[in-house]
């Protein structure tokens, strides 16, 4: 799996990276009994039920869920690496004084966000409404996607407007206290 195809699993089912299987079963379920087809007619319902599949057949297997882990780690490194870049003080080039910039922000709130990659056409206007929430992985040449920085970082009547203006519904909005979409 290239990692940035990486997709996260753990937060598809809303578990922690560290729950135990009856958990992740448990997750699974809810959200398979919400977003099936047959009990859910949102047109998008399909493509839910299928990354809930996925995630819950890697994470449900000990050996995948080790190799899934495993590409995780190098995902996230490399994430970090792109977003520690050092800068040189251009004040103070005698010294050579470097700063390091972290902007990442992995603050879990309320509501669940989730970016359906399938449904994804990085058209860039989540972004636009709400640069602190969603950044469109414009390095990726080919087909990028928009992805989820924070859920915290802006109030959630801006998410969801940000979220309607996807002309392909690919943002999914889920309260995590009661389990229910609130969008689309």
């Amino acid at each position: 799996m290239d990692t940035n195809d990486y997709i996260n699993y753990y937060t598809i089912l809303g578990v922690s990276q560290y729950a135990k299987y009856r958990e992740i079963k448990q997750a699974y379920r809810r959200l398979a009994l919400k977003y099936h087809p047959d009990r859910n007619s949102s047109p998008f319902a399909e493509d839910v039920i299928k990354s809930i599949n996925a995630a819950f057949e890697i994470l449900s297997d000990r050996d995948k869920r080790r190799q899934y882990d495993k590409v995780a780690i190098f995902d996230n490194m490399a994430r970090n690496k792109e977003k520690n870049q050092t800068h040189v003080d251009v004040r103070s080039q005698k010294t050579n004084t470097t700063t390091t910039n972290n902007t990442s922000h992995n603050s879990k709130g309320r509501f669940h966000i989730i970016v359906e990659p399938t449904l994804c056409m990085a058209f860039g206007s989540c972004e636009i409404l709400a640069p602190n929430v969603f950044a469109v992985e414009k390095d990726k040449m080919i087909n990028p996607k928009a992805r989820v920085e924070s859920e915290t970082s802006d109030d959630f009547e801006t998410i969801v407007a940000a979220a309607q203006t996807c002309p392909t519904k690919a943002i999914i909005i889920i309260d995590r206290n009661t389990g229910e979409q609130i969008y689309p």
